[in-house]
């Protein structure tokens, strides 16, 4: 099993608060003989160290009885996370009707007799298991393990009526087949003290004591969760001690304790706990929060483009009348033309002016009716150059024979005037605060979590890492993408000016971008004693390209929207600032970075 899938799916589902998914492998054997060869592999100490002897299960057509039966069992309950098989042993067992959403690997090692065997195979593990794209690649992709024989399910990828589609298909890295990996949360601080003293209650010997302590955790616990929940009624995070509001608060935590599904045999003496609980709590909120004001950023449906006004530079435009018989011939090879031939090549037709514009008409960016005044002002440049050299004849000439040509010209122009402008943001809801929301990520079960003063090399192994030590950070533990983000983590913890910082969640804003189909989520949150920052830093290649920009526009009204309102509520201004990765070392200071890239509109 590739381990980086099960814990992909395992922090998918704890960031977005849905079920987990229990990955499995299923593997083709060649018979009878071989499957059973392979259990036995499987089970052993050489095998992982034996981690999955108790998860793996064979079925083939000579097992019966009750062990085909309880085999049938498990097979069907696959899905249940209280199944516990991770690999799936079968020889060509697998009838039509068996559906499963959780299977995530294929390792086939045996050529199957047909492609029809080989893509019902494959099939099974093309079920996706939130019943939509999430994504996130390994939540939504099979892995397939393929030999030679194989190559030919990978090829079929590539036809537009075949079941697998080449995207569905990853590589694994041979690190991940390697190292075993596990899912750890990383915290709030206040969350944080709360386990810590959780573990000192457990070491407590008297039991009257013992009780009495946990009563008081379990108090401010029910505290801490309620207090975000009040972001309706202030207008910022200080408010929560006024005593109004305390005594609103403490109403809506007794009634949380009483509501509890499961009564407390100590509710009475949980309530008289709140009100004492209270202040101590909030106090230690305040000093643990970046004031982030809540605040989903998304665009509208609405996107304005066209053409924005210029004079037409008609210095080539010197076109010469054709005898009255091309003329003639021209008009009548025109089906949708709007000239009548009447006569001897005289027509009964539209204005010149209407002519070119009916041309121009033919080009999907042009809207008529919204850009209907600056097509008869160019026309009419092209028409007044026209009259400089012809008659009225000669120029109604020109006009109907180079009417594709002379439209042309115009759009050539006009392209180089086009717009298309941003979609523009919905004005948003605010509310002053919200929780620091939890991190969940993968790591290595071997290896240890470092200091983030470590020097690590090479330094591409950083963003596998887990750091702790952090003394201003929001949460216990941080993982870093890059050494860039790692050193500016040390500049944070060592500046003077910088009061408290974190590395937001993947669900601490909400920031859409590229017409809401993505969000994007910041590198840094800092709080100095004059400003807030969303910070990001990026390679100074990329910072110009479209993605970052657009990601920035997003940043960038989060921060207006975000300051308009803390302005006006005794709050602190939010700045946006983008970094290039060269410009970040660990002897620069916060100051100087952010004055030198600070992005504004």
């Amino acid at each position: 099993m590739d381990s980086s899938t099960k814990v992909a799916l395992d922090i998918y589902a704890r960031d977005n608060r849905v079920k987990t998914i229990k990955p499995f492998v299923l593997v083709v054997a060649q018979d009878t003989t071989h499957a059973g060869k392979l259990k036995q592999l499987i089970i052993s100490n050489a095998f992982f160290e034996g981690y999955y002897a108790d998860k793996v299960m064979e079925i083939h057509s000579n097992q019966s009885g009750e062990e085909k039966e309880e085999n049938i069992e498990k097979l069907i309950s696959l899905e249940n996370p209280d199944n516990k098989i991770e690999i799936v042993i079968h020889v060509n067992m697998l009838k039509e009707g068996w559906d499963v959403t959780n299977l995530y690997t294929i390792i086939p090692l045996r050529t199957a007799t047909s492609m029809t065997l080989r893509e019902q195979t494959i099939g099974r593990g093309l079920r996706l298991p939130y019943s939509k794209r999430t994504g996130v690649d390994k939540v939504d992709k099979l892995t397939i393990v393929a030999h030679d024989k194989f190559q030919e399910i990978i090829d079929a990828a590539n036809q537009p009526d075949s079941i697998i589609k080449r995207q569905n298909i990853i590589e694994i890295d041979p690190q991940e087949i390697t190292g075993q990996k596990e899912v750890i949360t990383s915290i709030s601080n206040v969350e944080q003290k709360f386990d810590e003293e959780q573990r000192k209650i457990g070491l407590i010997v008297e039991p009257e004591q013992r009780q009495k302590a946990q009563i008081n955790l379990e108090v401010r616990k029910t505290i801490l969760s309620t207090l975000p929940g009040l972001n309706n009624t202030v207008t910022n995070v200080n408010e929560l001690t006024r005593s109004e509001i305390k005594q609103i608060a403490v109403e809506r935590i007794k009634q949380k304790i009483y509501s509890t599904p499961q009564k407390n045999l100590f509710t009475a003496e949980m309530i008289k706990e709140v009100e004492d609980a209270y202040e101590a709590v909030v106090h230690d909120f305040l000093q643990n929060i970046i004031e982030i004001p809540r605040i989903t950023i998304q665009q509208s449906n609405e996107v304005r483009s066209g053409f924005k006004d210029f004079d037409l530079d008609t210095r080539s435009l010197n076109y010469q009348p054709v005898s009255e018989e091309i003329l003639v011939k021209k008009l009548r090879e025109q089906e949708n033309s709007v000239d009548i031939i009447s006569g001897k090549g005289r027509g009964i037709h539209d204005g010149p002016e209407n002519i070119i514009v009916n041309e121009l008409m033919n080009y999907p960016e042009i809207d008529y009716d919204e850009q209907t005044e600056l097509l008869f002002r160019l026309t009419g440049q092209a028409i007044e150059k026209f009259r400089a050299y012809l008659d009225d004849d000669k120029l109604m000439n020109v006009v109907q024979f180079h009417k594709k040509e002379i439209g042309s010209y115009i759009y050539s122009q006009m392209k180089q005037h086009f717009y298309c402008e941003a979609p523009s943001y919905e004005k948003p809801m605010v509310k002053p605060f919200t929780r620091i929301e939890e991190h969940n990520f993968s790591k290595y079960t071997k290896d240890c979590i470092h200091h983030f003063t470590e020097t690590i090399t090479p330094t591409n192994a950083i963003p596998n890492k887990v750091f702790s030590g952090f003394k201003k950070a929001c949460h216990n533990l941080y993982k870093f993408d890059s050494k860039t983000e790692k050193d500016f983590a040390v500049i944070l913890e060592q500046d003077k000016v910088v009061l408290k910082w974190l590395r937001p969640a993947s669900n601490q804003f909400h920031l859409y971008w590229k017409h809401n189909s993505r969000q994007y989520n910041p590198d840094f949150v800092v709080e100095t004693k004059d400003a807030i920052y969303l910070i990001e830093t990026k390679k100074e290649a990329d910072i110009e390209s479209e993605d970052v920009q657009g990601k920035a526009q997003a940043a960038l009204e989060y921060c207006k929207v975000a300051t308009d309102f803390t302005i006006s509520n005794g709050g602190k201004p939010w700045k946006y600032v983008l970094i290039p990765h060269n410009a970040v070392m660990v002897n620069m200071s916060f100051e100087h970075l952010t004055k030198s890239f600070e992005h504004k509109n």
